[in-house]
């Protein structure tokens, strides 16, 4: 399991934002760096936007601030229709899954140049009872230069992996 309180070795380089991913880097991220939603307005890239909060930011702070900002906006709430809500949708509705949610996070992430991925797994709650120790759940994952994929857990504002159990990842969770 994951330290509760992880510390991520960031390339300097990468310590404020914006800073530019290395050549080797794009290439690996391929697709993972694009958006993947039409913003013909937009809305999403102003939202995205709003989180940054000077000419240079620190780059992990800005991210703290965005996984823990998709909650002021937009309510988890359970949803058992398949598929994923796409990101203006989430934001319009003012609500959605945990798959909704991590769609909306990773979307800002990559309008503001960031690689993301969807994470499908489970959540563990050592609290619960032992015929019932966790849920299946959605997050995602940013790459950072020196640290690597980091996870962030918008639907519980929580950041790196504890209690976070991988089983898949992809370009989304659609």
């Amino acid at each position: 399991l994951a330290e509760a309180w992880p510390v991520f070795r960031i390339a300097p380089e990468a310590h404020s934002f914006p800073f530019q991913y290395s050549r080797d880097d794009l290439a690996d991220l391929g697709a993972l760096n694009i958006p993947e939603h039409d913003d013909p307005e937009g809305r999403l890239d102003a939202w995205a936007r709003a989180f940054v909060r000077g000419a240079t930011t620190d780059t992990l702070s800005l991210l703290k601030d965005l996984n823990a900002g998709v909650l002021g906006p937009v309510a988890y709430r359970v949803r058992d229709e398949e598929g994923t809500q796409s990101p203006l949708e989430t934001l319009a509705l003012a609500s959605g899954s945990c798959r909704d949610i991590a769609a909306l996070f990773i979307e800002a992430v990559r309008h503001l140049g960031f690689g993301a991925r969807a994470v499908s797994g489970y959540l563990f709650d050592a609290e619960a009872r032992t015929d019932d120790p966790g849920s299946t759940h959605a997050w995602a994952e940013v790459y950072l230069p020196g640290a690597g994929w980091i996870a962030f857990d918008p639907t519980h504002r929580r950041l790196g992996g504890a209690s976070l159990i991988p089983v898949a990842v992809a370009r989304s969770n659609r």
